[in-house]
């Protein structure tokens, strides 16, 4: 409820004008929640730098106090993996390869794409981290809204939705 207060009550996301949601079960019996919000046009991101302010696909400064709280929500919530080279009998590994496409490859800017689905920055200077014995660093790191990640310190994954296929996409979940 409280996230729901946030995105449609205090439009930290941007003023909603359309929502919609549904609640999943993993395998496990883990519910999750795939919600997709419309926003007002003035609300979108319009440039990168919008979708940039909005959503990060890299790591906190591990070195800035600032970002303490942040770094300690993501490393056991935000990063995929190990798989791959590293290790090839993860879940998520098919036939030699990572199922969500892992680790992803660095990337100075954000890109927008008419399939609908952004290749987000992940430079190659920003942090690395080790967790457990393997190094992790912006490959390896899930797409997510800082400010909802410190805010609700739980796992929250955030897609910018720019285009009608990505949205269709989203709409076979809802």
């Amino acid at each position: 409820a409280l996230l729901l207060d946030k995105l449609l009550k205090e439009h930290v996301s941007g003023k909603v004008v359309g929502y919609t949601w549904v609640i999943e079960f993993q395998k496990r019996g883990l519910p999750h929640a795939h919600i997709l919000l419309i926003v007002q046009h003035s609300d979108k991101p319009q440039t990168l730098e919008d979708v940039d302010m909005r959503i990060s696909a890299e790591l906190p400064d591990p070195s800035d106090p600032e970002q303490d709280t942040l770094l300690r929500v993501l490393l056991p919530s935000r990063m995929h993996g190990p798989c791959g080279v590293r290790n090839p009998h993860a879940p998520c590994m098919q036939d030699g390869s990572c199922t969500k496409k892992f680790p992803k490859d660095f990337q100075e800017a954000t890109e927008l794409h008419m399939n609908g689905y952004p290749k987000y920055r992940r430079r190659e200077t920003s942090p690395r981290v080790v967790k457990g014995e393997h190094v992790f660093d912006a490959k390896d790191v899930v797409p997510h809204s800082p400010y909802l990640s410190k805010l609700h310190r739980c796992h929250l994954n955030v897609e910018y939705c720019g285009t009608i296929c990505a949205v269709k996409y989203l709409y076979t979940y809802t």
